[in-house]
Order: C-alpha cells, then sequence, then structure tokens
C-alpha cells in the first residue's frame, strides 16, 4: 500500500491536491481490502472517494460548508464524456459517454450520501457484508479478515465470483453466529443453496473454500463450523472493533 497526493480536478477547473491510497497490484489479494480502507477512513471522520473495483481511495478532510449536493457532473477532464464529481474530496468517480446516464448515477449516489447522513452512519454499504450487519463489529471484523487474505467481497463490481474466491456475510437466525457463503455465479448468486444444483467441479472447489474459510476465522472467542450452505460463526468473546 502507498499513500500520497496528486492533482485532483475541480468540478470548475480548479485543481487541488489530494491525499490517495492505492495498492500496486490493482489485481492482487490486496485490492479487495481497499473498500474496508476506504469505510475506517469514513468512521476516523474523513470524506472518501472510494470507486467499487478500484484499488484507489481518495480521501479528504471535509469541506467547511458542505453542500446539499455533494455529487455532480461536470464535461470530462480528458476527451468527451462526463466525469461524476465528489465535491468534498474533488476528486473524479468515474467518466461516462452519456450525459444522462451519468446525471441518473450522480442521483443515486447523492442519494446514498443524504440517507447516511440522516442515519448517521459511516457507511451505507460495504462490499461482501449483507445490509443490517455493517455496523456490527463482529461481522465487519469476519470481512475484513476474509479481504486481507485475498477473498474477494461480494460486491466489487468487476470481479468474475465464477473464477474467484467470494464471499458473502449474513446473520444467521441465532444472535451471535454470522454464516459466510462462497458464491457460484456473478449476478443473483447470494444463494448458498446453488451448491446443489452446481457442476460437480464447481461443489468441489465450493466445499475447498468452506474450509479455507473455515481454517482462517477459526481463532480463541469463537467457534466455526462447516455446514452445507456454508460457514457458521459462534462468537463467545466479540471483538472490540474490526
Amino acid at each position: 500500500m502507498a499513500i500520497s497526493e496528486q492533482p485532483v480536478r475541480r468540478p470548475l477547473g480548479l485543481t487541488a491536491r489530494c491525499a490517495v491510497a492505492w495498492w500496486h497490484t490493482l489485481d492482487g489479494p490486496s485490492r479487495a481490502v481497499a473498500p474496508f480502507m476506504a469505510d475506517a477512513l469514513r468512521r476516523a471522520g474523513l470524506a472518501t472517494t472510494e470507486p467499487h473495483g478500484s484499488g484507489y481511495v481518495f480521501f479528504a478532510e471535509p469541506p467547511a460548508e458542505q453542500s446539499d449536493t455533494r455529487f455532480r457532473i461536470a464535461p470530462a477532464a480528458s476527451g468527451a464524456g462526463w466525469d461524476l464529481v465528489d465535491e468534498f474530496t474533488g476528486a473524479c468517480v468515474r467518466t461516462y459517454d452519456d450525459r444522462e446516464w451519468a446525471q441518473g448515477i450522480a442521483e443515486s449516489a447523492n442519494g446514498e450520501e443524504d440517507a447516511a447522513r440522516r442515519a448517521a452512519v459511516a457507511s451505507m454499504d460495504l462490499p461482501g457484508l449483507s445490509a443490517d450487519l455493517i455496523e456490527d463489529d463482529q461481522f465487519r471484523s469476519l470481512a475484513v479478515e476474509l479481504a486481507t487474505v485475498g477473498h474477494m467481497p461480494y460486491g466489487l463490481t468487476d470481479v468474475d465470483y465464477t473464477q474467484t474466491p467470494g464471499f458473502h456475510i449474513y446473520p444467521s437466525a441465532e444472535p451471535g453466529k454470522a454464516k459466510v457463503a462462497r458464491l457460484l455465479e456473478p449476478w443473483g448468486a447470494i444463494r448458498p443453496g446453488a451448491r446443489f444444483e452446481a457442476p460437480e467441479r464447481e461443489v468441489e472447489r465450493y466445499d475447498k473454500d468452506m474450509e479455507a474459510y473455515a481454517r482462517l476465522l477459526a481463532r480463541p472467542g469463537r467457534t466455526v463450523a462447516v455446514r452445507l450452505d456454508g460457514i457458521q460463526v459462534t462468537f463467545s468473546d466479540p471483538p472490540t472493533g474490526p
């Protein structure tokens, strides 16, 4: 990982310097940690721009006077198209060819930002975690442990989960228990029962991944059991943070 500063283009064409963290092996295991890095920075009070599927994270001090509209579109800084600009950091999140499509993305991003602000949470969405688990330290810690060793959290938009060991963590019916599933297909894949419909080769990969997850997550304070629909983690000594 490296952290430095680089110029970013602001909506009015002015340039400013913005801190950026990135991983040199963008296609390697460490890219899975980028969203959690951004989440940690947000919890520390910084504003972050963290495109899903990318290995870099822009971050900055929130502006003293925050606009009601955080994201806006502007003519692309390089070539044709439209940039989706984060006014808090000044960074371009992504560039789109179609203006109407870019405007729709901006409106959606602003809606999520407003919802997060009203709910007083750092992150509305973290890949690999079902929505009701994001604010729970126990479950976030499991996701970070898996991402740190290279398992890709489900939700990174450019990952082929048929070829990559991906994971999704969701709550068990019992308090203090979590379930971790490996995904067999990229879209609509949060279905642990898909194991029973998959080709034999995929079932073997699924079972091997479950065993690997179990080895990684087994430690004092929790027990890990491999089930047919994934693994079950039971906490007896909850961690104090992710």
